[in-house]
């Protein structure tokens, strides 16, 4: 998806270091419930929103209609390491870009445009030292998170969300990505914890994340079912290339359960390295291993526990021999267990601890401070049990700390080679992380992406087919409001009531239909207030309705303007309110006939009315590379007629049906 060259751009200046009174928040708890403040759960995202900016620090920069926010968030205390997140308000009517073409891609394009967008940016931490603009348009595909890519712009986070509450994750860059300190897992549970706090109603993205040259759509559907972004509730959104759901779904189940001890006998005939690959994680599994789905999954949980590189670690029993030790072996077993137990309980796990954290902590079990302090002097880079106990200086503090390392799946080469004949074992690990990743992409390449000839005949032949209707499938949707029915509510004390509206134009076309709206009215609020507060809400909100007029509630009579809501709207029902919106129907009509983008009052402009009729069976605009027919006038995906990704449109396209006709014409005689 081609990225429009029309983008806003925030001159955030120098935003280092921290400002006299601004607060600093905890960046693995911030936006959970309660923190850093308590939102309204049922609350619209409208008004958490703006009760979380509350709380931020309002940069010097911000300028004119774009207002600029910001939160310090800790990672760490030690080193200190801070980041910090940008919120900006892009008010749309003085945007050069109008129109949200995802929206659009994932099938939002009749959506009323919003008069606001909110866009929650976590920059590198270099542009955030330097007096740098930030750059972005919302029409940005979700970069690859791969360092230095053409549209990256330097994000590890951008989201946007407009102020209905429908969003796009559009960049999320792990430490693959170019991040310095945050991986890309934090990164994104940063952003669900954000969206889930205000109230989001959907979110989409278009997943192009790789772990090296490995597509993890495909990766991870293979493995687990679904893809990366699945954990955090990512769900099918909308076809590409017209793979719909059960395509999608049959594609995943048809790799996953392709067995292993029909496949292996088939990667011998044209490779040695293959099997012997499957074979050596069977063997590290313990447990059998049936099928395709279930040696990928083994393969990326086992990554996670493994040394990312070579390493050759001193068995702990080794340091009773050192002419230090004056105790006994048991004592000293008993002491270096001591100290791994106390690293166990730290939480979270894994982390770095300081010297002296860990001395009290094994205090309690072992009161010889002679034995204790000969023990962390010793201990660094030895295994006891299934842990190897990492020692390393803090570069900032000039602090000893420690660290466990759980080896328990890794299998030593030998149990142990004597060194230099001083009673120390040697243990060096057969398998490291990074000899796992080779193995990973060496499958990867030679199964699934590139397959060889043995693989895409017979049985197999359905291998690279599935394979690429899971590649296709990029448009993913969280529906944060999935299972939520709206209803109305009266509050505590019957101060206040809820109320979800809606509207029915009368002179409007689908294009013009609003998704409700919670309206909060005191509990003795006429009909005459309830429009006026919907007429007030829905053309403060939408572009489109800055004219709109409240007529009617539905069901209630006009006369009844001086009756109480309460008796005349029926408990658990939604509140339709009738109205026109005259002026703006008429600028809508008017871009249908010119194009013009900057009359529409929809998401999807006047691209909205384009026809699709591709082979493949799209009929609507999915955001992937299209051309359209000089003579029909319908567009098609340009791989599907032919055109490679390299090569540039022709100047004049016709497409196979149109092609045909015109050969099929009588020639013309004079």
């Amino acid at each position: 998806m081609a990225a429009n060259n029309k983008t806003m751009v925030v001159s955030l200046g120098s935003s280092r270091r921290r400002k006299r009174g601004e607060m600093l928040f905890r960046f693995e708890s911030f936006c959970q419930p309660g923190y850093p403040a308590p939102l309204a759960g049922g609350g619209a995202f409208r008004d958490n929103v703006r009760a979380l900016l509350g709380l931020a620090h309002l940069e010097a920069g911000a300028h004119g209609e774009t207002k600029c926010w910001s939160f310090q968030l800790e990672l760490h205390r030690h080193p200190p390491t801070v980041v910090r997140l940008f919120v900006v308000e892009e008010v749309v009517d003085t945007s050069p870009q109008r129109q949200c073409h995802l929206c659009r891609h994932v099938g939002w394009g009749r959506h009323l445009i919003c008069s606001k967008r909110f866009h929650f940016v976590l920059p590198k931490r270099e542009l955030s030292v330097e007096a740098d603009g930030l750059h972005y348009g919302i029409n940005h595909s979700p970069e690859k998170p791969s360092k230095g890519t053409a549209t990256s712009r330097g994000h590890l986070l951008h989201g946007v969300v407009h102020l209905n509450g429908f969003g796009h994750l559009v960049a999320l860059h792990g430490f693959e990505g170019g991040s310095e300190f945050v991986a890309g897992e934090q990164i994104m549970d940063l952003w669900d914890r954000i969206c889930s706090s205000l109230n989001v109603r959907k979110v989409s993205l278009v997943d192009t994340a790789r772990k090296g040259h490995m597509e993890l759509r495909l990766l991870h559907g293979v493995a687990y079912g679904d893809t990366w972004f699945g954990r955090w509730g990512y769900r099918f959104g909308r076809p590409s290339y017209g793979v719909a759901l059960p395509s999608y779904q049959q594609s995943l189940h048809a790799l996953q359960s392709v067995p292993l001890c029909v496949l292996v006998p088939h990667l011998s005939c044209f490779s040695q390295d293959l099997p012997v690959v499957v074979t050596k994680y069977q063997a590290i599994s313990g447990h059998k291993l049936l099928n395709l789905g279930d040696l990928l999954r083994f393969m990326l949980e086992l990554r996670t526990r493994l040394p990312a590189t070579s390493v050759t670690a001193m068995d702990y029993r080794g340091i009773m021999s050192e002419a230090s030790c004056r105790w006994s072996a048991k004592r000293v077993d008993m002491a270096a267990r001591a100290v791994v137990d106390a690293l166990r309980r730290t939480e979270p796990p894994a982390r770095w601890v300081t010297r002296q954290e860990v001395r009290d902590a094994a205090r309690a079990y072992i009161g010889d401070t002679g034995l204790l302090d000969f023990v962390l002097k010793s201990l660094g880079n030895h295994i006891v049990g299934n842990y190897v106990v990492r020692r390393a200086m803090n570069p900032v503090t000039k602090v000893l700390e420690y660290c466990l390392e759980d080896v328990s799946s890794v299998l030593p080469a030998v149990g142990g080679v004597p060194s230099n004949g001083g009673g120390k074992m040697r243990v060096r690990f057969q398998l490291t992380r990074a000899q796992l990743m080779r193995d990973l992409m060496h499958l990867y390449r030679h199964v699934l992406k590139e397959p060889s000839q043995a693989l895409t005949t017979g049985a197999f032949g359905a291998i690279p087919v599935a394979a690429r209707m899971v590649l296709d499938t990029k448009h993913f949707v969280k529906d944060y409001h999935e299972g939520f029915a709206p209803i109305n509510s009266v509050g505590v004390g019957h101060v206040h009531m809820n109320l979800c509206c809606t509207l029915l134009l009368k002179n409007g076309g689908p294009e013009l239909v609003a998704p409700y709206e919670t309206v909060t009215l005191p509990a003795h609020a006429t009909v005459g207030e309830l429009k006026w507060e919907v007429q007030r809400l829905f053309s403060e909100m939408y572009l489109g309705l800055r004219t709109f007029t409240a007529e009617s509630v539905a069901g209630v009579g006009v006369s009844q303007d001086a009756c109480p809501v309460l008796g005349l709207i029926d408990v658990g029902s939604v509140v339709v309110i009738e109205g026109s919106v005259v002026e703006q129907q008429q600028l809508a009509d008017e871009s249908v006939h010119t194009g013009s983008e900057a009359a529409s009052v929809s998401e999807g402009g006047g691209d909205s009315e384009r026809v699709v009729d591709c082979a493949c069976g799209a009929d609507d605009d999915d955001g992937e590379r299209m051309a359209c027919c000089d003579i029909c006038e319908a567009w098609q995906h340009t791989r599907c007629a032919g055109i490679k990704d390299t090569d540039d449109a022709p100047h004049v396209f016709v497409c196979n049906r149109c092609d045909n006709d015109v050969l099929s014409f009588p020639p013309l005689s004079c």
